[in-house]
């Protein structure tokens, strides 16, 4: 059944009626949290009707945004931020994601829950050795990925782990494996958002679901706000947060 919902065509099964689907409890939430959708539909395939250049496809405001300052464990993350340096620098925003995706009271369970499987994001790094080597050969991709899962699996063992064991409270070990993390890494391989380094990486929700390409036709941008009322003469004055 093909549904409409607001915005997004999508195919998705049969509703029993006794529960949401992932995709329509993720409206209702961008409802609750400000996030705006175009009225113009989207599809699998692509927009559905023209759009202009110059006009907005979706407004998200920042409390939407998941990363490490805005997760329910910012305090300790930012407390203990030091210990969690690596060479990646993504070990904050893991840490979030793991927390966050296994929460049930998360804010963002909503939009994680999009992603049942992180698995069926088809990465290199989830195809057997020989696959890689039989299919990728002379890509560069084999090696590539073998070195990013040697990094993850030291990152994982020598950080992670060692973090998340003092903190009981809040993650598992058995729960919050390597596999998952490694999981989560393809995941923020594939859908963050982040201007350039050294800024770390975020979570944008809805603005993940465009492709990366350099011959763009749509761009993510910050719009400023007034925080405060101004008098006449007065300077208008921001910073870059």
């Amino acid at each position: 059944i093909i549904q409409q919902y607001k915005n997004i065509e999508i195919y998705s099964p049969v509703d029993d009626g006794l529960e949401l689907s992932p995709l329509q409890n993720f409206l209702n939430w961008c409802n609750t949290v400000g996030l705006v959708l175009s009225d113009k539909p989207l599809s699998l395939a692509g927009v559905c009707e023209r759009h202009r250049g110059g006009e907005v496809l979706f407004t998200i405001p920042r409390s939407a945004l998941l990363h490490q300052g805005t997760t329910q464990i910012s305090a300790l993350l930012e407390r203990e931020k030091r210990t969690l340096q690596s060479s990646s620098g993504w070990v904050p925003l893991l840490l979030t994601l793991l927390y966050e995706y296994t929460s049930t009271q998360s804010h963002w369970k909503p939009y994680l829950s999009l992603w049942t499987d992180f698995r069926k994001l088809d990465h290199p790094m989830f195809w057997s050795k020989e696959e890689r080597d039989r299919l990728l050969r002379g890509t560069g991709i084999p090696e590539a990925v073998d070195r990013d899962l040697t990094n993850i699996q030291r990152e994982y063992t020598d950080v992670v782990l060692p973090f998340i064991t003092k903190h009981p409270d809040l993650w598992n070990p058995q729960v919050h494996t390597l596999e998952r993390y490694t999981q989560l890494v393809a995941f923020v391989m594939a859908y963050r958002s982040g201007r350039r380094d050294p800024e770390p990486p975020m979570m944008v929700p809805m603005a993940d679901m465009l492709n990366h390409i350099s011959n763009h036709n749509a761009n993510l941008e910050f719009t400023p706000v007034g925080k405060h009322p101004t008098h006449h003469h007065q300077q208008l004055q921001h910073t870059n947060t």
